[in-house]
């Protein structure tokens, strides 16, 4: 039996695990309702349609992405090694959940040939990766080197991801990381 009283913020939360697993087109609304336990009209509630729930899905991926990878690495207690450390939890918690790999790439790869209605939200996730792993590597490298570098980072973490949904194996996103461990560690 349906719930018939839930928060926005329970709704994402189960609505996440879903897309990211099935994807945007293959999750309708009525399934992704039966994930919350919840009435599809409940949807309506708290979204006008279902882009803007997947727009509100990629928002709230990239805040919380956003938010742990700045906590790790504006931490000035914590040394590189430490900070890596957090970050590879972080991206493990992330990205290797049940071999589903990173939503926002899922959902770009997936979208690409529509109107890009979640353009800006999934480039707002990379750039906030990007900058972030930027940060780790000024104190090493030039402005310019340190932005190629993690832009690099992000396309090899990228692709690790894509490999390890492809085979099946955690091999390809932890050969990702160590690499990425290795540029920022080197300076």
């Amino acid at each position: 039996m349906p719930k018939t009283k839930t928060s926005k913020e329970e709704v994402l939360a189960k609505v996440i695990p879903v897309l990211r697993e099935r994807g945007i087109c293959k999750s309708s609304m009525s399934e992704l309702a039966k994930a919350c336990e919840i009435q599809k009209s409940h949807f309506y509630y708290y979204f006008n349609n279902k882009e803007q729930l997947i727009k509100e899905v990629l928002a709230t991926v990239n805040s919380y992405f956003k938010h742990n990878l700045f906590k790790v690495i504006e931490n000035n207690t914590l040394t590189t090694d430490q900070k890596l450390k957090k970050i590879r939890t972080l991206i493990d918690k992330m990205f290797k959940n049940a071999n589903s790999g990173c939503i926002m790439a899922n959902t770009a790869l997936e979208t690409a040939h529509l109107d890009p209605i979640y353009k800006d939200e999934i480039k707002h996730f990379f750039e906030d990766f990007i900058s972030g792993l930027q940060i780790l590597l000024t104190p090493n490298y030039s402005k310019e080197e340190s932005r190629s570098l993690a832009e690099q980072m992000v396309q090899d973490l990228e692709g690790g991801i894509l490999l390890m949904r492809i085979y099946n194996d955690h091999k390809y996103i932890n050969n990702a990381v160590s690499r990425m461990e290795k540029i920022i560690l080197k300076g």
